[in-house]
């Protein structure tokens, strides 16, 4: 038969050999779903909840369910691929206003891709990193000049009764006053909390009441957080520039991130206003570079509409100081709160690819039936290299006493079967420590968490269920506690039943892939062990690529993969083997079509389902021996 390629590559078959004779009718992680905080329909990867919470923001209670099923899983390994999805029609990126004063366009910068495919941005000069209410807690504050580091206010200025409000008689102008500044009075600093006119402004707690001074020192918000004023840096001073130089200020303004408001998340000291600037260490370090390619929290949209020259390169230029500090709120972020099975299935996608996925589990969260249909059918069965752990809805098994066997059944029938899926028996019921409360959370990232926790412990060829190898972890009870009735219909139909025993705890008590079909398939062992061959081998195909088809390369090829058989041989994962590479299925034919083939034929370990033990009771006396034969 002809491989049915144009380009060169490696087509990988399987075919089942050994149908399953049993007599019932048989049936690292990746995941997306709803965050506050991170790109959207982007892949990326997280080793632990504190990086989940870093990537993704501190979960509310519209997310929570989304949130604990990622958590859940690397609560029994790492890493974690997770790709936020959103209602883009419904979500928005917070912004800097405009100069107008206006709070931007609400338009959505789902993540890098759109941002650098984004010609221009009608905004101030800030946008949030990610879209989403939780960027409206972002303030940044620039200061882009000496003057506007420090800088005195003439007159004689005096504190009234009160010890908050100061003003000045003289009637001198304090235009470079802004909100949140220093000032310097005597021997006490505090902020500005408002600026009433030119020639008053209140401070956010109480000075000494009557005091009086010929100056005030005004600095800038932020001026203890750096070492010196920003001027004309080193490399702008070789390129004859002045004051090329700048500060910038990120800040969690409303405690979102970090758990208490006004505090500086990150700090970039010394950048440059101009394009081709360098730092000492030969990198860029043009400000709006610096801003794009190390923050956490923004994005670059705009120059300040105050300075000019921004952008030029350095050459003899200068770049008009901005003698106050100028700082941004962001606002105008929204999060859509309600998600499609079309924007759920949108992220599923993403984890189609595999080179940048590299993962062998996915788990689908509180995904609909439609979501899992079309996740099967364009990441699963198009990748053949993962499994997809699904759990059914909460309807079907939360407030639902007496009838979750029917609600799972039904569930299960509007579902598409494969073998490259699992599917368990329903949700948990957890503590949700954000929030201070108990959820309902899907099982399946707790089914996902035990395949990756056996590929870590023991192998992806033997079988993950049982009390010792498939115990659940971080839950107060079941949903949904199948009997054994319960636990012979839901097998039947390839639902593994999750349940709770007395002085065992919880655990996954089934190893059955989600198809009804006779075949060696139709349980995880063996389904994960032709994956685990297939990615094996055919990753050591690829030193046959190009290489010469006769017989030194055929047999080198065999005695490549060979030890490797043998080795999951005395894994448990096969009981025998047998590879054919060589002029009988390699005949002229074939090597003039530029094809190679090998065959592997392999025979599975089974994993126990079903146990019998037969006692006999015999009289004193009985020879043993003559009993058993």
């Amino acid at each position: 038969m002809a491989i049915s390629l144009i380009s060169p590559g490696i087509k990988i078959t399987e075919q089942d050999l050994v149908p399953s004779t049993q007599p019932v009718s048989l049936i690292a992680g990746a995941t997306s779903g709803q965050f506050r905080w991170g790109p959207v329909e982007k892949a990326k990867s997280v080793a632990s909840e504190s990086e989940l919470i870093d990537a993704y923001g501190i979960p509310n209670s519209t997310n929570i369910v989304d949130f604990l099923t990622a958590s859940n899983f690397l609560g029994y390994a790492s890493p974690l691929y997770v790709v936020r999805v959103a209602n883009t029609s419904l979500n928005a990126t917070a912004e800097a206003t405009t100069g107008s004063g206006t709070a931007g366009t609400g338009q959505l910068i789902k993540n890098d891709d759109v941002y650098l495919n984004t010609a221009s941005f009608n905004v101030g000069p800030w946008l949030a990193r990610y879209p989403g209410a939780l960027g409206n807690g972002i303030k940044v504050s620039t200061c882009a000049s000496s003057a506007a580091w420090e800088s005195t206010l003439t007159g004689t200025w005096t504190v009234a009764a009160g010890g908050t409000t100061v003003s000045s008689t003289a009637g001198a102008a304090n235009t470079q006053l802004t909100v949140g500044d220093l000032v310097v009075i005597g021997d006490r600093t505090l902020n500005v909390r408002t600026v009433t006119n030119a020639n008053s402004f209140v401070l956010t707690t109480a000075h000494l009441t009557g005091a009086t001074a010929a100056t005030v020192t005004r600095r800038w918000e932020f001026y203890n957080e750096f070492d010196i004023a920003p001027g004309t840096t080193t490399y702008g001073t070789g390129k004859a520039a002045v004051n090329d130089g700048m500060h910038i200020a990120v800040v969690d303004r409303l405690s979102e991130f970090t758990g208490t408001a006004n505090t500086v998340v990150e700090k970039f000291a010394n950048l440059s206003k101009g394009s081709d600037a360098r730092g000492d260490n030969g990198g860029t370090n043009y400000y709006k570079n610096v801003i794009n390619n190390n923050s956490n929290y923004i994005w670059w949209a705009a120059h300040d509409s105050a300075g000019t020259n921004w952008g030029n390169t350095l050459a003899q230029t200068t770049y008009t100081s901005v003698t106050v500090p100028k700082s941004y709120s962001l606002a105008g972020g929204s999060d859509g709160t309600t998600l499609t099975d079309g924007d759920r299935t949108t992220g599923f996608l993403v984890l189609a690819n595999a080179s940048e996925v590299p993962t062998s589990i996915v788990f689908s969260g509180q995904a609909t039936a439609a979501t899992i249909n079309r996740t099967i059918a364009d990441v699963a069965e198009l990748r053949k290299d993962i499994v997809l752990c699904v759990s059914p809805l909460r309807a079907n098994v939360v407030n639902n006493a007496g009838s979750e066997g029917t609600s799972v059944a039904a569930w299960v029938d509007t579902v598409t079967r494969s073998t490259y899926v699992i599917a368990d028996s329903g949700w948990k019921y957890q503590y949700d420590k954000f929030n201070d409360t108990y959820v309902y959370v899907p099982l399946n990232a707790d089914t996902a968490g035990i395949l990756a926790r056996n590929d870590a412990n023991r192998d992806p060829w033997l079988s993950p269920a049982g009390p010792i190898n498939g115990r659940i972890q971080n839950l107060v009870r079941l949903a949904f506690n199948p009997n054994q009735t319960e636990r012979d219909a839901l097998y039947k139909i390839s639902v593994n039943p999750i349940i709770t025993t007395t002085g065992k705890g919880t655990y996954l008590f089934g190893d059955k892939t989600f198809t009804t079909k006779t075949t060696s398939l139709n349980r995880i062992n063996v389904r994960r062990l032709f994956i685990e061959l297939q990615r094996t081998i055919g990753q050591a195909a690829d030193a046959v690529l190009f290489d010469a088809n006769d017989t030194i390369t055929r047999s080198g090829f065999v005695n490549l993969i060979v030890p490797y058989l043998r080795s999951v041989q005395a894994r448990r994962g096969i009981t025998a083997f047998r590879v054919v590479c060589d002029a009988s299925n390699n005949p002229e034919s074939v090597v003039n079509a530029n094809e190679f083939v090998c065959d592997i034929y392999v025979q599975p370990v089974r994993s126990v389902n079903f146990v019998q033990l037969n006692f006999v009771s015999v009289r004193g006396g009985t020879a043993f021996t003559e009993i058993a034969a």
